[in-house]
């Protein structure tokens, strides 16, 4: 979209009671390897068995990418997906594929073609990752990029992230009722978590002064090949345990396409015996 146009879009943006919420088709977000993908990648020391199993989350969370880049990756698309498979909210993140922080972080709907976006509205009370619900535990993070991790460590939990500490609401955990579910917060928002929430779950604070996006990447590094993980074989954890703390889960109790994203259509990783290439 040129400037002029897109300055005349903004000056027409429909008033905040006349917007729509915004429902996109899921497969109209194409599948791409971008930032966040190559950060996993170098997480994983490039093993030929996890970066497959990456492979499989840029398919199973719609991973994607637009054209621009930062740092010479893709920013990634991180959308936020409803039980009918629209999405209905999401971010565009870049990612510093050294350390995973994010470098820059756009809504979701600035990457859109369609001019008309400007008139709708996102739904922020949806996890990154919850059209993957099913019966497993459930373990809620803030970032998603810790969400990718988890379930690269912990694939007998679903992950779920909220972006930031205060947006989780009680509409949302409303949706979690009867699973077993638990609450890592941050030292920002363990207060707000406990408060909110303890009452009916588990907020765990073991990771308000460690990093768990450290432990997630050594257990990761657990899970690789045999040639990576020295021939020892490794079982899948039914349950979350950090620093020889075992986590128990408890239940909760009672309780039209806009078009594309703009970006470029890039491969998924290719099935190769080695290290996945860097993009020019």
């Amino acid at each position: 979209m040129k400037q002029d146009e897109l300055r005349y879009v903004m000056a027409t943006k429909a008033p905040l009671y006349k917007r729509l919420l915004i429902e996109i088709p899921k497969t109209d977000i194409g599948l791409h390897h971008s930032s966040i993908t190559d950060y996993l990648d170098k997480v994983a020391d490039y093993d030929t068995s996890m970066m497959r199993k990456i492979d499989e989350l840029i398919s199973r969370f719609h991973l994607g990418a637009v054209s621009t880049t930062l740092n010479r990756h893709y920013g990634s698309v991180l959308p936020r997906i409803n039980e009918r498979g629209n999405v209905i909210g999401g971010e565009v993140i870049y990612f510093d594929v050294d350390n995973g922080n994010i470098l820059r972080q756009d809504p979701i709907t600035d990457h859109l073609y369609n001019w008309y976006c400007f008139d709708y509205y996102t739904d922020k009370e949806v996890f990154f990752g919850e059209h993957l619900l099913s019966g497993k535990p459930v373990a809620i993070v803030q970032e998603e990029k810790t969400a990718l991790l988890g379930t690269l460590a912990e694939p007998a939990v679903d992950w779920l992230a909220v972006g930031e500490g205060y947006n989780l609401t009680n509409n949302m955990m409303s949706k979690l009722a009867g699973k077993r579910v638990v609450l890592f917060p941050d030292d920002i928002s363990c207060d707000y978590w406990e408060e909110q929430f303890g009452a009916r779950f588990k907020v765990d604070r073991g990771f308000v002064h460690r990093d768990i996006n450290r432990y997630l990447i050594d257990r990761i590094r657990g899970r690789g090949s045999p040639r990576t993980r020295g021939g020892e074989e490794q079982g899948s954890a039914l349950v979350i345990a950090h620093y020889n703390y075992p986590l128990r889960f408890r239940s909760c109790g009672p309780k039209a396409s806009l078009g594309e994203p703009a970006g470029m259509t890039l491969p998924l990783h290719p099935p190769l015996g080695g290290i996945c290439p860097q993009d020019p």
